[in-house]
């Protein structure tokens, strides 16, 4: 009989109190609710390509994009897709199963909180953001393997601020962490083809004012952030992929990622601008 999968952002090595009140804010937030969904998926969809598609299906979210985009991305060769993160789950979850689309097998580097789903760990290449030894070791390995992926000719996911994205006021707009060099790094290692993606949207507007005052509270409203995306429509733009050869002249990581993270933001002020998505629900700052 297979174990029944917990969610949490909990992590077994954070202090007795924090993960007291982590967990009990996602219980208040509807956890149980997310973890009879996730397991009602397991068994059926266990490691297979599919779980992406049901795990969407399950939340009743449909998608707004343009599948003549996702077409656009190359077959066979070393590709990177690349993303803003407004979300923390959900969007982490459409680009999986947009990924499995056009590429059909992936690895995504990911928090490693969210790497206990074992059905899942094929997909995963973790990243610990703890300041322990154990961390580093975690992160060098996976930083190297998604390097050996792509040199095969495989496919890589990564959110490059490696965190969801943050007003920088309690009622301002949200915006991506700054984002890391080592999406650069790979992109330049292996002279991979780049595919930028926009999530139009952001979290709500209790998540941007939690996370001015406390971590700790901001990981707990995670989950509340998931229940209320439920029976949503998230709009998204695709970017044309970007062949290395278009990229190869910026030789600093640091330089490279700013251009991508500015192609990037382009997509969703482009998309605004043509006036091509009609339904603002993306926008919904509501409590």
């Amino acid at each position: 009989m297979t174990k029944k999968a917990k969610i949490t952002y909990a992590s077994p090595d954070d202090p007795l109190i924090k993960s007291i009140m982590i967990q009990a804010i996602e219980l208040l937030s509807g956890k149980r609710r997310l973890e009879k969904l996730y397991n009602g998926l397991l068994g059926e969809h266990e490691g297979k390509p599919s779980f992406w598609g049901a795990a969407l299906d399950s939340l009743q979210i449909k998608m707004d994009y343009d599948a003549r985009q996702l077409a656009k991305v190359p077959r066979t060769g070393p590709v990177v897709f690349i993303a803003n993160h407004p979300f923390g789950v959900v969007d982490g979850i459409i680009i999986c199963h947009l990924t499995i689309l056009a590429r059909e097998d992936f690895q995504i580097l990911i928090n490693s909180s969210l790497c206990r789903a074992e059905h899942l760990t094929p997909y995963f290449l973790p990243i610990d953001f703890n300041e322990t030894e154990e961390a580093v070791h975690v992160n060098i390995n996976s930083k190297k393997r998604a390097i050996d992926i792509l040199r095969d000719q495989g496919t890589i996911v990564i959110f490059p601020a490696g965190g969801i994205a943050t007003s920088e006021s309690p009622f301002g707009r949200a915006t991506d962490l700054e984002w890391k060099t080592f999406a650069a790094k790979l992109i330049q290692t292996t002279q991979a083809t780049v595919v930028p993606i926009y999530f139009h949207g952001q979290n709500s507007r209790i998540f941007q004012i939690a996370s001015q005052f406390s971590l700790t509270l901001r990981l707990s409203l995670i989950v509340r952030e998931v229940n209320k995306q439920i029976g949503s429509t998230i709009r998204i733009t695709i970017g044309d992929p970007i062949p290395y050869r278009e990229l190869s002249d910026i030789k600093k990581k640091k330089e490279l990622t700013r251009h991508l993270r500015r192609i990037t933001y382009e997509l969703g002020a482009q998309s605004e601008k043509k006036g091509r998505f009609q339904n603002r629900r993306g926008w919904d700052l509501s409590y």
